[in-house]
């Protein structure tokens, strides 16, 4: 399958496209569109809202803003996104808001905090539990509940009173899944002889270093570390931002400076 290059085209937990605008298409109305499963179908999203971001910007469109009814929800998190705690968020939180939003938009973006009851609150989130699942709900409800602070900070609604506190949020099962090493260097030569050598690498590089998948797909050379025979990657880990050294296997070494090498690049 062929790949395109667009340049504000991410790709999130190794399989999901997003649409991802900087702080300066956001201020002109643009957001986060989240284009689904990596592949044609998201890439011909991504494509239709970069195409529409270049027309903006050379005069051709008029701006996106959407303007939500004064003290609506919708205006306060318009509001939120404009102030500097909003910005001092790491991307990857504000990426999580961003797709909380999606699934709050629809339903409570033109109404006043206030208006939103119990009632209202536990349908919103039982048709999210039926149609998008545990994990999905889990993490607007999240969303719901973090932007609620944010609109009692505003004065919008009263503080501590969020009534989704009362319905009980499902949380998505806990990972459980065990690998002993002979079934990661398996899976690593699987991936190597099916030409997915960089996911060869993550796996190989996840193993010896007890890296998260995040941690280890964020890495770059500039973070790669030497000392006397051993060489690996120092990082600050993405949620707590806490140091940590992983050390490579000398197997792990050689398949990723092999992988480096086929790449054709300096």
């Amino acid at each position: 399958m062929a790949k395109i290059k667009l340049k504000h085209y991410v790709i999130r937990k190794g399989k999901y496209g997003y649409w991802l605008p900087t702080p300066k298409m956001v201020e002109a109305g643009f957001e986060c569109i989240s284009c689904g499963t990596d592949g044609p179908d998201a890439w011909a999203i991504a494509r239709q809202w970069e195409d529409r971001w270049q027309e903006f910007r050379k005069g051709r469109e008029p701006p996106r803003l959407h303007v939500w009814p004064k003290d609506s929800i919708g205006d306060a998190f318009t509001r939120y996104r404009k102030m500097d705690a909003w910005k001092r968020k790491p991307p990857r939180t504000r990426e999580d808001w961003e797709r909380g939003w999606t699934f709050i938009e629809p339903y409570f973006a033109d109404l006043p905090p206030a208006d939103i009851t119990l009632e209202l609150l536990d349908d919103w989130y039982g048709r999210l539990l039926r149609v998008r699942g545990v994990d999905i709900a889990y993490r607007a409800m999240k969303t719901w509940r973090s932007l609620y602070n944010v609109m009692a900070g505003m004065k919008l609604c009263p503080p501590k009173a969020d009534p989704s506190q009362a319905i009980r949020r499902q949380t998505p099962p806990p990972r459980h899944q065990t690998w002993t090493e002979g079934e990661v260097v398996r899976m690593v030569k699987g991936a190597w002889r099916a030409g997915y050598r960089g996911l060869a690498c993550i796996i190989a590089v996840a193993w010896d270093t007890s890296f998260s998948p995040v941690d280890v797909r964020t890495l770059t050379p500039a973070q790669a570390m030497q000392t006397a025979q051993e060489w690996g990657f120092l990082i600050a880990r993405t949620k707590s931002g806490e140091a940590a050294f992983g050390t490579l296997s000398p197997r792990t070494q050689r398949l990723v400076l092999a992988y480096i090498e086929s790449l054709g690049v300096t």
